[in-house]
């Protein structure tokens, strides 16, 4: 009996610490997320009414991007919940994504603390000076990146980084 209970709870106490390792990819601390975030934490927390906002205010021009050549793309958008560029841009850049129907699973979004840096994770192989910064890759390769606020239209920028492919 008292072997049984000890396996059970070896078993509890291993489950439970694998769950707490693999819970969550992201903190929320001070008041701004850090980590791997996704479109659905940012858009429904509370203390995030920007999204929303900059979302629904922008109206996307995607007659020219190839939506065959952004779609063979990933793209990882390196951002501050804290960063007044990321807060206009961000929502801006989901909202041509959506507009092109762009899988998400080829999305990866880090927020990234206020020193440009991972909060879970080194990011200094990508070198982010300025926040947001979304780079695209074509099989690991880095074929151009959108930084801060661009000159011109979002639209403009990921069609001329998607004719470069």
């Amino acid at each position: 009996m008292i072997k049984l209970i000890l396996i059970f709870s070896m078993l509890i106490i291993g489950c439970s610490n694998l769950s707490t390792q693999n819970s969550s990819d992201y903190i929320y601390k001070n008041k701004y997320h850090y980590g791997i975030l996704n479109k659905t934490l940012i858009k429904n927390h509370d203390g995030y009414s920007w999204f929303n906002k900059n979302y629904n205010n922008y109206e996307p021009n995607i007659d020219k991007i190839n939506i065959d050549k952004l779609n063979k793309t990933s793209i990882k958008i390196f951002m501050g919940t804290w960063c007044h560029d990321s807060k206009r841009e961000v929502p801006r850049f989901y909202k041509i994504l959506d507009a092109l129907k762009f899988d998400q699973k080829n999305l990866q979004i880090i927020g990234l603390t206020k020193d440009k840096k991972g909060f879970f994770q080194n990011y200094s192989e990508y070198k982010i000076t300025s926040t947001p910064t979304f780079i695209f890759f074509d099989k690991d390769k880095e074929i151009g990146r959108i930084i801060e606020k661009p000159q011109g239209s979002l639209e403009m920028h990921i069609k001329l980084i998607l004719d470069q492919t």
